[in-house]
């Protein structure tokens, strides 16, 4: 995959652009997973507003997730309310797996 290109040191760059810098070593073992059954009993579902990535969105009134571009944060499991009945189980990555940050 070719570099990213490197961004002018004078624009002041947004989120996606930042996000966009990044390296992503996709693993075939799943460090996060979703009990989406649970799911549907939450009315709020915050980890749709705490992923800065997207990783959650709902599909007709469903909830659905993609682990591709996890930045790692974490904060989808600290947020659940049902995170001790199973609901989001999350861990980071095998070693050289995840994220590798680039800062340009």
């Amino acid at each position: 995959m070719p570099e990213p290109p490197k961004p002018d040191a004078s624009k002041v760059l947004t989120a996606d652009d930042r996000v966009g810098l990044d390296k992503f070593e996709f693993d075939e073992e799943p460090f996060i997973t979703v009990d989406t059954q649970v799911c549907r009993t939450c009315e709020g579902k915050p980890c749709l507003y705490v992923c800065p990535t997207k990783v959650y969105r709902l599909e007709k009134g469903e909830l659905v997730y993609n682990t591709e571009g996890c930045v790692e944060l974490g904060a989808c499991a600290v947020v659940c309310k049902h995170m001790g009945k199973g609901a989001i189980r999350w861990s980071y990555p095998r070693g050289s797996y995840g994220v590798g940050f680039r800062f340009g």
